[in-house]
């Protein structure tokens, strides 16, 4: 996968958070793009999904099937990510999807929303 374009500005907010990341992987990787990259798709993919919800979706299967999309993600993230504790899916669309709770966000040192969840795949 590509390195991400970042401003400036955010670099080393950035870098921190590859290395927090990497941590959470249990990788010895200072700086793990792919891992980075991989969480960002799958945070567009929830995003999109809890969008689909949040706005109706007419058939019960096609909402089975978006809930199990959803686990899927969340599965993922819990593989890639297994020394983390707190990971949710933010089921509300109007902001980042895979979060994690404020105690071990503080306690890791990762990028937050104004509601001080931490964000796993945000975009610098």
């Amino acid at each position: 996968m590509k390195t991400p374009k970042i401003n400036g500005h955010n670099a080393p907010a950035f870098c921190r958070h590859l290395q927090t990341l990497s941590s959470l992987a249990g990788l010895d990787l200072p700086y793990p793009f792919d891992l980075y990259n991989t969480l960002l798709r799958l945070e567009r993919k929830a995003n999109r999904l809890t969008t689909a919800l949040c706005n109706g979706i007419e058939s019960e299967q096609e909402q089975e099937k978006t809930e199990q999309q959803l686990d899927k993600i969340e599965n993922k993230v819990r593989e890639l990510l297994p020394n983390l504790k707190t990971f949710f899916i933010n089921r509300d669309p109007r902001g980042h999807a895979l979060k994690i709770k404020e105690d071990e966000r503080l306690a890791l040192g990762m990028w937050s929303d104004w509601g001080g969840y931490g964000i796993l795949a945000p975009e610098f």
